[in-house]
């Protein structure tokens, strides 16, 4: 299975589009996963176009979204998280993730990529597609497969946009 992971568009009536590049690089995708921070919701009506959509409300959207959502995926559960206060602390992400039971949190709000693995819990940020900070606007790719007993397992392609 392949997922899109995509966070922190800001895309408003006056600023922004989505890049052509993230249509181009999520065209495969099974599911398309987006950490907040929409703003607009054409946003996630043009995501899914491309695959189905699981979102989380960021601190800027006014959309009516829950703040957390926790689904499978594969062998794996599977948490998304905005994160406002916490994104770039490890120590209270893996809190949130025991919290929530997951072996994959996703978050969004620090605009910059991330990836670690702490205790067979896989912490990933895709950064922004549209706003980056200190950074390269980025998106992500993972490949999940049913053989995958381990979050070291899966495929995390990190795209520059």
């Amino acid at each position: 299975m392949l997922i899109g992971l995509i966070s922190d568009t800001h895309i408003t009536e006056k600023r922004g589009k989505l890049p052509q590049k993230v249509f181009e690089e999520f065209a495969n995708v099974d599911l398309i996963i987006h950490a907040g921070d929409i703003t607009q919701k054409k946003v996630i009506d043009e995501l899914e176009k491309i695959a189905p959509v699981k979102t989380v409300l960021g601190n800027n959207d006014k959309l009516d979204l829950n703040k957390t959502e926790i689904f499978d995926i594969g062998n794996f559960k599977t948490g998304i998280n905005h994160g406002t206060n916490y994104s770039d602390n490890f120590d209270k992400l893996y809190k949130l993730a025991g919290k929530l039971d997951v072996n994959i949190l996703v978050t969004g709000h620090t605009h910059r990529p991330h990836l670690k693995i702490i205790d067979n819990v896989l912490f990933i940020n895709p950064g922004s597609s549209n706003r980056p900070i200190k950074s390269d606007a980025s998106i992500v790719v993972l490949k999940i497969d049913k053989s995958h007993k381990s979050v070291s397992d899966i495929e995390v392609n990190f795209i520059k946009l």
